[in-house]
């Protein structure tokens, strides 16, 4: 086997067995959250399930690698699963608890009447609701898997544990090899069209994020609230260990002008990025036609670093154009879709359900945008708005496409920091933690847009 041959098997293997791995998790973290609703703590999860989505990559690898270095080798293909794993069960379960929200209440007062166990509730109530959701969120995980960047580049990136996306960037960046990279480019547009081609055979689109609070009563099960205390040490430990060390090593380094520089510049860059995203993506929502709706699903099947090669390529024929240009182009790329779904659907609801309304009362456009758009769409504004920004201050792959000749982004500088300068490298990644964390939350405190979850 030659050795792209072998790249193009070794990213196969590393994208099924994390999916084999994390869907089961997910749904077993979305039943265990749903079925403890009102529990203290599986409130707190709800509430803090989406951190991963906000959460830089490189700082939750930080966080994985401080956690486990000591009980197995993370450099490894078992520490590549470990990560997708531990990062994206939450993120999974937080897509198919909404599939819960759809079951009548009446069939779990009925199962429990009629005496039905925790597997035949599963098997006859719940699965036949979930199979939809369920083979959605397993195509997106496969797909993030598959195009899988920053974790590889960390823990992998040898000629042994490498996907085509690090050995694409790889050949152009390390090796200087373009037609070496132009082989690895066409099995990726390979795998890409073979991805489309299902897709389009079963009608497969990514899901919205919307976090709702099931209605029904508690039931019981001896093994859910342990899942969901285990749930909340995933997301909480990764951090927890990178913020507490932190904190001792931040007098040391609080004076570094780089650090600060860095900062600025991220700050800056999520500040530009996040209201370009936001903004173009209402544009394609509100002018929406043929060509925009398979956005909601390309940026899974293109590989960013397709697409970082192909914007690489076109930089060094415009020598005159900066590379901040084709840096902000690359993050819109990789931010547009995701905010195109966060604000489509409560904009086709909005048009489905008060359109006609408003037309027979003869309201303006003005006053259709503020007794309407306005009031309905400005807490998904916020969340495509702060998503954006947090997306762009904690991406990796843009920087490492289009790497600043002078300051480094947060991201590019902690990539440098964790094997050379581990402490100084804490402290950065908390500073891009609180970072993305501001970026985020500054839309919602802005258009006062804060959402919260009520139990019942």
């Amino acid at each position: 086997m030659n050795y792209e041959l072998y790249v193009f098997w070794s990213t196969l293997k590393q994208a099924v067995i994390s999916t084999v791995l994390t869907i089961p998790l997910g749904v077993l973290i979305a039943r265990a959250l749903v079925w403890n609703h009102s529990w203290k703590w599986s409130r707190l999860c709800m509430k803090i399930l989406g951190i991963p989505l906000i959460t830089p990559a490189l700082v939750g690898i930080l966080g994985f690698i401080t956690l486990m270095s000591g009980i197995f080798n993370v450099y490894s293909l078992a520490g590549i699963i470990a990560v997708h794993v531990i990062f994206y069960s939450p993120f999974a379960a937080l897509f198919m608890i909404n599939a819960w929200c759809f079951i009548p209440e009446e069939h779990y007062r009925l199962a429990s009447q009629l005496g039905f166990s925790s597997f035949r509730i599963f098997y006859f109530i719940e699965f036949p609701q979930l199979k939809k959701t369920f083979i959605e969120v397993t195509w997106v995980c496969f797909c993030l898997f598959l195009n899988s960047f920053t974790t590889i580049m960390v823990l992998g990136g040898g000629p042994q544990k490498t996907t085509l996306s690090v050995a694409l960037y790889q050949s152009f960046f390390f090796f200087y090899d373009p037609h070496q990279g132009i082989k690895f480019a066409s099995l990726q547009l390979l795998l890409t069209f073979s991805l489309a081609m299902f897709t389009f055979a079963f009608k497969i689109l990514p899901l919205g994020a919307s976090l709702k609070t099931p209605t029904f009563s508690n039931l019981g099960s001896p093994f859910q609230k342990p899942i969901v205390l285990v749930t909340l040490a995933m997301i909480l430990l990764p951090l927890g260990v990178v913020l507490i060390p932190a904190l001792h090593a931040f007098p040391q380094t609080i004076l570094n002008p780089l650090l600060w520089q860095s900062f600025f510049k991220s700050l800056s860059l999520g500040l530009c990025v996040g209201p370009l995203s936001a903004a173009l993506s209402f544009l394609l929502v509100k002018h929406e036609s043929i060509f925009t709706k398979p956005m909601a699903s390309l940026y899974l099947l293109f590989s960013p670093a397709l697409m970082g090669a192909g914007l690489f390529l076109v930089s060094l024929d415009a020598p005159q154009i900066p590379s901040e240009v084709f840096l902000i182009v690359f993050q819109l790329l990789i931010i547009l879709p995701f905010s195109f779904r966060l604000l489509r659907g409560p904009y086709l609801y909005l048009q489905t359900t008060y359109k006609s309304t408003a037309q027979s009362l003869g309201l303006s456009s003005f006053q259709w945008f503020r007794l309407i758009e306005w009031p309905l769409l400005k807490k998904p504004l916020a969340m495509a708005l702060g998503l954006g920004g947090a997306l762009s201050c904690g991406d990796f792959q843009s920087l490492a496409f289009f790497p600043s000749s002078d300051v480094p982004g947060l991201s590019h500088l902690l990539y440098q920091q964790i094997a050379r300068h581990f402490e100084e490298g804490l402290v950065t990644a908390t500073v891009l933690l609180f970072c993305c964390y501001f970026l985020y939350q500054f839309p919602h405190w802005i258009l006062k847009a804060h959402d919260r979850i009520k139990s019942s």
